[in-house]
């Protein structure tokens, strides 16, 4: 009973001290607590200047504070802002959302911390380590942070250096403008612009050796290999047996030396050959070829005639320029039988004349003859026999051949009738070819004497030939001889 009537007037106390506090409060609670809604921090400023809360009785164990507590205005006020005043750090609670926190900051920490620690680490192994490689096969300490470039500078190359540029010919142009400097990394060739941006490792084998010369660069050009001619004397007939044509050769020209240095042969140049033969005829003929020089002139009517009368044909060695002055005469030549050949246009000696100037004289000569009497030949007698090598380089493409002779009567001496018949006489041969003229000074003994002549031939079985015909007879001649035309090229014959 006096437990349960200690509790009814415990309750009965708290009621009584609720009512007493609340009451006020209540009263209370419209001013300040509208406006502490209105102005927050107004509430704060009255928080602040207000009196701290009385201390709390202190209670024996398993009591309770049964003593109605006295209503101040103040009182009220205080435990009121007390209530909303903020936490201190202390006074956080340690919940285990906390404690979450808290671990994740710390792991957060290390992590960092970690981080930095291997970072740093991994920078000094990559850079600042030393470490042995090999170059040129000796050992030596590098760091990560030099670059091929920075060693190579510091080592002088090792003792290496650029290839040298050469011309040509092979002098120096440039002492360092060859090839660069050889690297070879692991075996691995680095070029020159890797140098900068190569960085070597631990146990990396490097082999730095001195560039290779190199030669300049160059242009290609094509000149012509002139031919050369080769001459075969003792023929009284000289012809071109093959014709020269002139070689390819590729040259190339320095780009910075300028040198010149003939290289591969593209064409071989092919060798103007000029041979000469005395006519041979069958061993069952018995011919012989007259000639006459100089004309035409006054003597060759008289001539012609002589030969028409004793059925004889002979060839007439012409000067071009007489020939258009005596058309007549020339196309009466080749009506009866007789063979024109040209003795050139003016007579000179062809040797003294450039190349020019001779190719002029020895076309004008064969024009003229074509426009005298219609003839188209290739065959010569050069003025005086004079005929060389040099002459034929610069016109055998004009000329097929050069006919001499065998026997020279001498008659432009005037040595007398006699004279002249004796010298045919005492030298005929079947295949020989005698000279004498018809034209360039006094020819009266000729035309005297050259009947006596022809019979005393006949006599003899000797039969008279043009030098066409002569010439057919002989299987040694080639074809354009025989035909009277000029060589053909040498990829033609």
């Amino acid at each position: 009973m006096g437990r349960q009537k200690n509790e009814g007037n415990l309750e009965h106390a708290s009621e009584h001290a609720h009512d007493s506090t609340v009451a006020p409060a209540q009263a209370q609670a419209s001013s300040p607590a509208q406006a502490s809604a209105q102005h927050p921090h107004a509430m704060n400023h009255a928080i602040v200047g207000s009196e701290p809360p009385h201390p709390p009785l202190p209670q024996g164990k398993g009591s309770a504070d049964l003593s109605p507590r006295p209503h101040h205005p103040d009182t009220a006020h205080a435990q009121e802002t007390t209530a909303t005043a903020p936490l201190a750090v202390d006074d956080i609670p340690n919940s285990p959302r906390n404690h979450r926190i808290s671990i994740v900051l710390t792991v957060s920490l290390l992590c960092v911390m970690a981080i930095f620690i291997l970072s740093g680490t991994w920078y000094w192994w990559n850079n600042y380590r030393r470490f042995s490689v090999s170059i040129n096969n000796e050992s030596m300490q590098v760091t990560g942070k030099q670059s091929l470039d920075s060693i190579l500078k510091n080592h002088n190359y090792f003792g290496t250096k650029p290839g040298a540029l050469k011309s040509l010919t092979g002098k120096t142009l440039k002492a360092n403008g060859g090839e660069a400097i050889v690297i070879k990394l692991n075996s691995h060739r680095i070029s020159p612009s890797q140098f900068d941006s190569t960085h070597l490792h631990s146990n990396d084998i490097v082999t730095v050796s001195t560039g290779s010369d190199e030669t300049e660069g160059h242009t290609v050009e094509k000149k012509t290999i002139p031919y050369s001619a080769t001459m075969k004397l003792g023929g009284a007939v000289q012809f071109v047996a093959q014709q020269g044509e002139d070689g390819k050769q590729e040259y190339w020209v320095g780009k910075d030396s300028g040198e010149t240095v003939p290289k591969k042969v593209i064409a071989q140049p092919k060798t103007l050959q000029i041979d000469s033969i005395n006519p041979r005829p069958p061993a069952d003929k018995k011919v012989i070829a007259l000639t006459f020089d100089d004309g035409p002139s006054q003597y060759s009517t008289p001539i012609l005639q002589i030969l028409k009368s004793k059925g004889v044909k002979a060839t007439f060695m012409d000067i071009g320029n007489q020939s258009t002055q005596m058309s007549q005469i020339e196309q009466q030549m080749l009506a009866d039988g007789n063979q024109v050949v040209s003795h050139s246009y003016s007579h000179p000696d062809l040797t003294t004349l450039n190349r020019d100037a001779l190719r002029k004289e020895l076309t004008s000569g064969f024009n003229a003859l074509k426009t005298a009497s219609n003839s188209t030949t290739r065959m010569l007698r050069a003025p005086y026999g004079s005929f060389n090598k040099e002459t034929w380089m610069n016109s055998s493409d004009i000329v097929s051949s050069n006919i001499l002779w065998t026997i020279d009567t001498q008659d432009w001496k005037q040595p007398g009738e006699n004279a002249i018949k004796n010298e045919v006489m005492n030298n005929a041969y079947s295949g020989a070819i005698v000279l004498m003229h018809d034209g360039g000074g006094n020819r009266t003994q000729d035309i005297h004497v050259l009947p006596d002549i022809i019979d005393s031939l006949k006599s003899q079985g000797y039969q008279f030939v043009t030098m066409n015909e002569l010439i057919s007879m002989d299987g040694r001649f080639p074809d354009w001889v025989k035909n009277n035309v000029v060589a053909p090229k040498p990829d033609a014959q």
